[in-house]
């Protein structure tokens, strides 16, 4: 059982829980336990669902994977910085399906796609993050970014 794992089983446990609310998951890791700040909890949360460790619900609570439900919390655990760290073949990045849909249909490299996403990062004084780049770039090459936009609204906002 990795930490993260221990992590985002502790608040289901400790409440004995099938399904919580994004608040009280916020509320266990910021204030009953004090394991981290608003900010991390709600990363936490982000990076447990895109990872598939608990899964949003249609009425908006958080399910844990099932195999997670009886994971054993140690005494005194408490999770390290670690716990944010993902590593890439845990998610599928939309990012890069993006970029590599957009270089394969203007036919132009991936490296010099990549470059030009950062040229216009550089020209807006890298106050935009490389989601709003890459939709700039898919609306240059005219390149359908629809199945990405929401995913990629998701990463602006965290």
């Amino acid at each position: 059982m990795t930490e993260r794992e221990t992590a985002v089983a502790a608040p289901f446990r400790h409440r004995n829980a099938d399904h919580l609310r994004q608040v009280d998951l916020i509320f266990y890791y910021t204030q009953d336990k004090k394991w981290m700040s608003l900010d991390k909890a709600k990363k936490l949360i982000s990076i447990a669902e895109k990872t598939g460790l608990i899964k949003k619900e249609n009425t908006g609570d958080y399910a844990l994977r099932d195999d997670l439900r009886e994971v054993k919390i140690p005494l005194g655990f408490r999770p390290t910085d670690e716990i944010f760290v993902i590593d890439e073949s845990q998610t599928i990045d939309t990012l890069e399906k993006l970029l590599d849909n957009i270089a394969e249909t203007a036919r132009i490299e991936k490296k010099d796609i990549a470059g030009e996403m950062e040229r216009i990062r550089k020209h807006f004084d890298n106050l935009i993050g490389p989601e709003a780049a890459v939709i700039l770039l898919a609306k240059k090459y005219r390149v359908p970014y629809g199945p990405y936009k929401a995913d990629l609204i998701k990463r602006i906002e965290e």
